[in-house]
């Protein structure tokens, strides 16, 4: 749902090199809550997040490991049954 929202619509420079509002104007602009920060820096950053890449590229190399590990104990077993 839009809104109205005051903003500047020319900005004049003083004699202090500070800027501030000449003339203000009323926009329609479509407000969001705060609840929605997370996505909004989700779309702003690209959704990477090198954190997340960590634990996820662990887990991966972890679960790896652990499937290899298991591999090799059940072919030792096999391997001792035969025989």
């Amino acid at each position: 749902m839009a809104s109205f929202v005051q903003v500047c619509a020319s900005w004049i420079t003083n004699t202090d090199g500070t800027a501030s509002c000449s003339s203000w104007t009323w926009t329609q602009a479509y407000l969001l809550p705060p609840e929605a920060e997370g996505q909004i820096d989700l779309l702003i950053q690209g959704g990477f997040s090198p954190n997340l890449f960590g634990v996820g590229f662990t887990g991966t190399l972890s679960l790896f490991a652990i499937g290899f590990g298991i591999g090799v104990v059940v072919s030792q077993l096999r391997k001792l049954r035969i025989r």
